[in-house]
C-alpha cells in the first residue's frame, strides 16, 4: 500500500498556501539509492577517506627515479697555494645526475659532468707540475657510478619493506572503514524515513480521531437539542474535539521538521513530495546463522590495524641497529684541449678509479630509540586488545539485534490485534450510546484508547522494519562494500 501525505499540502493547511511539488514514491531501496546517489552526509565521508590515498604514496615517493642537471657560466680570478697570478677563468659547467632507492636497501647514483675552462692573462704562475697548469683551453669530462647496499640495520631493505607493508594495510584498513561509515549513513537515512513515515501516520490517524469526535459532537448536539443528552455530554465531547485540534497542530509541527530534515538529508529540492511506499505484509523475521565477527568489516580492519603496527615495530626495531653497508664506487676521467679528445679518453677508460668498501654507523648517548620500540609494541598490543573486546562486543550485540527484532514483531503482532479489538470496542459501545445504554465518558475513553494504539501501531511498524535494518547493518548485510 502506498502512504502518503503531501508536505507541502500540509503546510498549505497551515499557513494557507500552494506551491507546486516533485513527487518521489520512496521505498526503503530508493532511499537507500538515493542517500548513496545524492546525499551531501556521504559525499563528505567517501571525500575525507579520499584524503587518506595520499600516506601510501609519501612512502612510495622515497623510491622514486630522481635526476637532476644543473648547467652555468663561472668567472674565477681567484688564486691557491698551486697557481698564484694575474690570470682569469672562465668555465663552462654541465652536471647531470640519475639516482633511485630500491626496497632491497640498495642506492643507485649516476652522474656526467663536462667543464669547459679558458685561461686569459699575461702573467701566469703554476706551483707544482700539472700539465692543465700550462693549457689555455682545456675540456674536462667525467661519469661516476655509486652503489651503496645495507647490509645490516635495514638488512637489504627489510625495514624499507616493512614501512611499506605497514602504509598499504593502514589504508586497506581506513578503506574497509568507509564501507562501514557508508553503511551507517544509509542506516541513519532508513531511520529518518522510518521516524517520518510514522509521523505522517500519527498525523492521518489524528485527523482521524478529530473527524470522529466532530460526527460525535455533531450529534449530540442534534440530540442535546432535543433534550435527549446528560448533563456536560456536549461539553465533553467539544471539549475533546478541541483536544485533537490542539493535537493536529502540535503533531504536524513534528511531521514538517521531519520531512524537511528528511529531504535535506537527501539533498532533495525543497518542494520535493515524499510518498511513501510501504509494504502491505510485514516480513517474517529472517531465519539467520550467527555470524563470525571475524567476517565483518569492523572486526577485518582492526586486524588490518594489527598487521600495520607489527610491520611498524619489525621496520624500527630494524633501522635502530648498526648501519653497515657495502660501498662501491666507479668513475672515470678525460682531459684534453680538444672536446672531441676528452670524450673518448673518457669512453674508453684511460684513467679509472675504483673503490670498495665496508662503512659501519651507529648513534648512542640517549634512550630515544629505546622508547621508540616500546611505543610500538605498546601500539601494537593496544591494537589486538582493541580486537578482542570488538570481538566480544560483535556476539553480544549480534545477539541483542536478534532479540530486538523478536520483541518488535511481538509487539506489533500485538498491537495489530489490540488494534483490532479496540475498533470491535468503539463501534459496540458506539451502538450501546446510541441506544441510550452507556455513559459518554466510556465512548470518549474507547476512542481514545484506539487513537492511542493507531499511533502505537504506527510506531510498532516502523520500530520492526529499524529493528531489521540494524540487524542487517550489523551483519554488513545492508549495503555491499563500495568499491
Amino acid at each position: 500500500m502506498v502512504k502518503q501525505f503531501s508536505l507541502l499540502a500540509l503546510a498549505s493547511l497551515l499557513v494557507g498556501s500552494s506551491v507546486y511539488a516533485d513527487k518521489i514514491p520512496l521505498t526503503q531501496a530508493k532511499m537507500a539509492e538515493l542517500v548513496i546517489q545524492k546525499s551531501l552526509n556521504l559525499k563528505e565521508t567517501d571525500l575525507r577517506y579520499e584524503q587518506y590515498r595520499y600516506a601510501p604514496f609519501l612512502v612510495y615517493g622515497n623510491y622514486e627515479w630522481k635526476w637532476s642537471i644543473e648547467s652555468g657560466y663561472q668567472v674565477d680570478k681567484t688564486e691557491s697555494l698551486s697557481l698564484i697570478g694575474d690570470y682569469r677563468f672562465e668555465r663552462y659547467k654541465t652536471v647531470a645526475s640519475i639516482s633511485k632507492s630500491l626496497i632491497t636497501g640498495t642506492s643507485l647514483i649516476f652522474d656526467v659532468a663536462r667543464t669547459s675552462q679558458k685561461r686569459d692573462g699575461d702573467s701566469f704562475a703554476a706551483v707544482g707540475s700539472s700539465p692543465a697548469a700550462t693549457l689555455s683551453q682545456i675540456t674536462f669530462d667525467s661519469w661516476g657510478v655509486s652503489l651503496e647496499q645495507s647490509l645490516w640495520g635495514n638488512s637489504f631493505g627489510s625495514a624499507d619493506r616493512a614501512r611499506i607493508r605497514a602504509a598499504e594495510s593502514l589504508y586497506k584498513s581506513q578503506n574497509l572503514l568507509r564501507s562501514d561509515e557508508i553503511q551507517n549513513l544509509v542506516l541513519q537515512g532508513l531511520r529518518l524515513y522510518w521516524d517520518v513515515y510514522v509521523s505522517q501516520e500519527n498525523f492521518n490517524e489524528s485527523m482521524s480521531a478529530r473527524d470522529r469526535y466532530q460526527k460525535l459532537v455533531g450529534s449530540i448536539r442534534r440530540k442535546s437539542s432535543l433534550g435527549y443528552t446528560m448533563p456536560g455530554e456536549l461539553n465533553q465531547v467539544q471539549a475533546e474535539f478541541e483536544a485533537r485540534q490542539l493535537s493536529i497542530k502540535t503533531i504536524s509541527q513534528v511531521y514538517l521538521k521531519q520531512m524537511e530534515s528528511l529531504v535535506t538529508f537527501l539533498n532533495l529540492p525543497a518542494s520535493t513530495e515524499i510518498q511513501f511506499d510501504i509494504p502491505k505484509a510485514i516480513p517474517a523475521i529472517p531465519k539467520l546463522t550467527p555470524k563470525d565477527a571475524r567476517d565483518v568489516r569492523s572486526i577485518q580492519s582492526q586486524e588490518l590495524k594489527i598487521a600495520s603496527a607489527e610491520e611498524d615495530l619489525k621496520y624500527v626495531d630494524s633501522n635502530n641497529n648498526p648501519k653497515l653497508a657495502l660501498i662501491g664506487k666507479l668513475s672515470a676521467t678525460g682531459v684534453d684541449e680538444s672536446s672531441s679528445e676528452s670524450v673518448s679518453e673518457l669512453t674508453r677508460g684511460t684513467h679509472p678509479n675504483a673503490y670498495v668498501g665496508l662503512r659501519l654507523s651507529h648513534t648512542f648517548g640517549s634512550d630515544v630509540r629505546k622508547e621508540e620500540i616500546l611505543n610500538k609494541k605498546a601500539t601494537l598490543e593496544l591494537e589486538k586488545v582493541k580486537q578482542q573486546r570488538s570481538i566480544l562486543e560483535f556476539n553480544d550485540r549480534q545477539k541483542q539485534a536478534q532479540r530486538n527484532v523478536e520483541v518488535a514483531n511481538q509487539v506489533l503482532e500485538s498491537l495489530s490485534k489490540q488494534k483490532v479489538y479496540r475498533e470491535k470496542a468503539l463501534n459496540e459501545l458506539n451502538r450501546s450510546y446510541t441506544q441510550g445504554r452507556t455513559d459518554i465518558r466510556n465512548l470518549i475513553d474507547a476512542m481514545n484508547a484506539l487513537n492511542t494504539t493507531e499511533v502505537a501501531h504506527s510506531r510498532a511498524v516502523g520500530d520492526y522494519f529499524i529493528a531489521l535494518n540494524e540487524w542487517a547493518a550489523l551483519r554488513d548485510e545492508l549495503i555491499k562494500d563500495k568499491e
